[in-house]
């Protein structure tokens, strides 16, 4: 076995304890080079203090004996650091610690820094912004989670073999930026898919490619708001919606939505002169109205009157249950005034992070500025395979068994729960991939909340959409993750949380 190496460094101090070190360092780094380990202990030991300004270090040869490391090992860690300046060689006499070293070690703080200490006003007030209802463990699975799509129902093969077929044709793109507007193909199918399914005309040079809604409705919130300009939002609203307008310095104004959706009168009453307006005629968040043609109308002109904007973000507008589908309130827009946002994170993956904007053609320029300034635009690889999955005809077919088997998953949890859950009233919304349940009198929304979550059922709070005064207590929850199957027994479940509440 080695011995310790100990001896005079000429300083009158024992250096370190070196085959230890070593032997450490083994343990910490096992892939490490043991040139860059003896490099990194020395430097370490110097910064810290262990070696002091002016101490010897061991002949190379030694310190190679007592690490079982070839002497060139040793040699060029030496040469590394005589060459960053913490060492100097002197002719016959050895190695020696710099005296005048080029960085020093930091002094360890004697408690963690708070995060929020380093950040500007502004970014305090950025941590704040919500955008989700409540933290969910991933550990909990998907059951009852609110407006995710199933994981079990990508259509994984197909996906894949159109990645496939795209990789070697995009190859040579690759070492390039994606275009900053969205691959041309892919919008030119986003284009030919709104038209057959929402009766929507849109031009592709209008369309703009994003990572998700949210992030087209926070480019549009950049361009068209300043600090401070009164925006109407649905209460309750989309959070990550709110959250996005808040991030960008809009002064929130919540405006009451019913079973019809927004209010349209009372915004008017309330803040006439607002700048923008967030809604979602189709399916509002997460009550689930929809916006009658009176209301639209009545909202176009407002905004025509108040040279204001009009964010539709088009949720979940190909899960309806009750009725025929709605047209998109863009179809109705004369004046230019409405951007209309979808994605494809409810019909495919949230994961993808895919979503588009039809942007009205003056405003087009600068949201493509703005997406080359923010990101450089979304992934080329997952927009080319997309653009395949739909160009061969398989979206179409793919969202006619979604809806297919979440209306049966639907069906299957609102008759679980009447015949299993008595502390909550389901409220079966017309459209979309959640429901409210109101929870009956004397139950306390956040203990229900956790209650469930202990029993592994993603429920989210109702308060966590209204940006006022509540006017319901109650839970929303999601249906298209959890099968048939287990809708029997997640209702059983949900009562047996909920009764431990009352």
């Amino acid at each position: 076995m080695a011995t310790t190496l100990s001896h005079s460094n000429g300083t009158g101090l024992a250096s370190p304890d070196w085959t230890n070190l070593w032997r450490q360092k083994i343990m910490l780094a096992p892939d490490q080079t043991r040139q860059a380990a003896v490099f990194d202990h020395v430097r370490h030991s110097i910064l810290t203090g262990a070696l002091p300004a002016g101490g010897r270090l061991p002949p190379s040869r030694s310190l190679a004996h007592e690490l079982g490391v070839a002497r060139q090992t040793v040699v060029l860690a030496y040469e590394r650091l005589a060459a960053e300046g913490y060492v100097r060689g002197r002719t016959g006499s050895g190695t020696y610690v710099a005296t005048d070293l080029p960085d020093q070690a930091p002094e360890p703080a004697a408690t963690p820094l708070l995060a929020a200490a380093s950040l500007s006003n502004r970014g305090a007030r950025l941590a704040r912004v919500p955008a989700t209802a409540s933290a969910r463990d991933p550990a909990q699975g998907l059951l009852l989670a609110g407006g995710l799509p199933a994981p079990d129902l990508f259509p994984i093969k197909t996906w894949a073999r159109c990645a496939f077929r795209v990789l070697k044709p995009l190859a040579g793109e690759l070492s390039s930026y994606p275009p900053p507007q969205g691959l041309l193909v892919l919008r030119e199918q986003i284009a030919a898919h709104l038209a057959s399914t929402r009766g929507l005309a849109a031009d592709p040079g209008c369309i703009v490619v994003t990572s998700g809604t949210q992030q087209a409705l926070r480019t549009a919130a950049d361009l068209l708001l300043d600090p401070g300009d009164p925006v109407w939002v649905e209460d309750p609203g989309y959070i990550a919606g709110r959250g996005a307008l808040l991030a960008a310095g809009a002064e929130i104004v919540p405006i009451p939505s019913d079973a019809e959706g927004l209010d349209v009168a009372e915004g008017v009453r309330i803040a006439p002169a607002a700048r923008l307006a967030l809604v979602a005629p189709s399916h509002a968040t997460p009550l689930g109205g929809a916006l009658p043609i009176s209301r639209r109308l009545a909202l176009l002109d407002w905004a025509r009157r108040a040279n204001a904007w009009v964010l539709e973000d088009d949720c979940d507008s190909e899960f309806r249950w009750e009725g025929k589908p709605l047209p998109p309130l863009a179809t109705l827009d004369k004046a230019g005034q409405v951007i209309y946002c979808g994605t494809f994170s409810k019909t495919l993956a949230p994961a993808l992070r895919i979503g588009f904007a039809i942007v009205p053609a003056p405003l087009v320029p600068a949201f493509v500025r703005l997406r080359t300034l923010t990101d450089r635009g979304t992934d080329a690889f997952t927009q080319a395979t997309l653009a395949e999955f739909m160009r061969q005809g398989l979206l179409a077919p793919h969202i006619r068994k979604m809806r297919t088997e979440y209306g049966r998953r639907r069906e299957a949890l609102l008759e679980a729960m009447t015949r299993n859950v008595r502390h909550a009233t389901a409220l079966a919304a017309p459209g979309g991939l959640h429901m409210v349940a109101r929870l009956a009198d004397g139950l306390e929304e956040a203990a229900s909340v956790r209650a469930c979550r202990a029993r592994d059922l993603a429920v989210s709070p109702l308060r966590a959409y209204y940006t006022g005064t509540p006017r319901m207590s109650g839970l929303v929850i999601g249906f298209a993750a959890t099968p048939v199957s287990m809708a029997g027994e997640v209702s059983r479940r949900l009562q047996a949380a909920l009764a431990t509440v009352g």
